[in-house]
């Protein structure tokens, strides 16, 4: 008996293995295939979540709960709200990145989750950029800088010139190191050539006994509150952040007009869905978002509250948005010092 002759039964054992393997792949992809199909239907078929950085009752989940009715009536399924807290929001977007890219996980995030962080974070746990798809923007934040009723100062000058007199010693709020106020702070002191000391706080709520009172001599607050306070009359407005004059304090100066004229923290508020969700299904929440801003209700709601709504967008759009924003803000880190 030859080798060959010897080998034959290992042979024909191989290949008979080697067939099964064959048929066992064929079956292994037939199966798979009504999956396949399943995945190009219709979108969404399930309910979606929309995960919020921060805690239940604020003004962020205030805006994504709004936004989540209206897109439930336009998308035919539910939209639950997920309130993930905590390190400034990279908590909650960091559970996002890492969600399955099928559109059924989304972030309602802004500029510190998904622009500041990672420009001050070198930890951060997930990269804005590489990790997301953009969809839409939603919303703009109007802030108001305010001083207490019973300040000397009346204008932003009046609060420069003395912080010049007085180096470090006048303090400003701001809700956290390194985050968008703080920031934005730390680039208008830059530019004014003036020092200021920084004091933080959780939150303007947690401020506002002590500004009022004098103890903070000024702070960066939401446009709705600031209304509120200015009509108690407990404090004076000086200047908004925005790029032109809220139409909720059309007498309010902006910063721009105030010496500044390239001065802006636009911060706002849109969707985000994990990197390499399908097209088909951005495009439909997209069309979503879209849905909710031309609602008359969600429109008045916002401006009720002091927020400026979008303009509908495209995906197209808002990505050349957010790529404007990174180079403003990267500015702005790199100018204001803050490492």
């Amino acid at each position: 008996m030859t080798d060959e002759t010897a080998n034959q039964p290992g042979r024909q054992a191989l290949a008979s293995r080697r067939t099964m393997l064959r048929l066992a792949g064929a079956s292994a992809a037939a199966c798979l295939v009504p999956v396949a199909f399943a995945n190009d239907g219709p979108f969404p078929t399930r309910p979606i979540q929309l995960v919020v950085p921060f805690s239940a009752g604020g003004a962020t989940d205030v805006l994504a709960r709004m936004l989540a009715r209206s897109m439930e009536g336009d998308l035919k399924q539910p939209v639950v709200v997920q309130n993930r807290v905590g390190a400034s929001g990279a908590i909650a977007a960091a559970s996002v990145a890492k969600a399955d890219a099928d559109g059924y996980t989304a972030l309602f995030g802004g500029v510190a989750t998904n622009i500041i962080l990672a420009l001050t974070n070198p930890d951060l746990p997930y990269q804005p950029a590489r990790d997301f798809a953009p969809v839409g923007n939603f919303c703009y934040v109007d802030f108001v800088m305010v001083v207490s009723a019973q300040s000397p100062y009346r204008t932003l000058a009046d609060y420069l010139q003395d912080a010049k007199k007085h180096p470090g010693e006048r303090t400003y709020y701001s809700s956290g190191a390194r985050g968008t106020i703080h920031v934005a702070h730390e680039y208008l002191w830059k530019q004014a050539g003036v020092s200021v000391n920084h004091v933080a706080y959780k939150g303007e709520s947690h401020v506002l006994p002590d500004l009022v009172a004098g103890r903070v001599d000024l702070a960066l607050m939401t446009l709705s509150l600031s209304r509120q306070l200015a009509a108690e009359g407990k404090i004076r407005m000086l200047g908004t952040f925005a790029p032109k004059r809220l139409e909720g304090a059309p007498d309010v100066p902006t910063v721009a007009e105030q010496g500044f004229p390239d001065f802006a923290m636009p911060a706002w508020n849109g969707v985000f869905v994990p990197a390499k969700t399908p097209a088909d299904r951005i495009a439909a929440l997209n069309r979503s978002i879209n849905h909710a801003l031309a609602e008359e209700r969600v429109r008045k709601a916002m401006h009720d509250m002091g927020i400026s709504p979008s303009e509908p967008n495209t995906v197209a759009e808002y990505t050349a948005f957010l790529e404007k924003e990174q180079q403003r803000w990267r500015a702005m880190v790199e100018q204001s010092g803050i490492k």
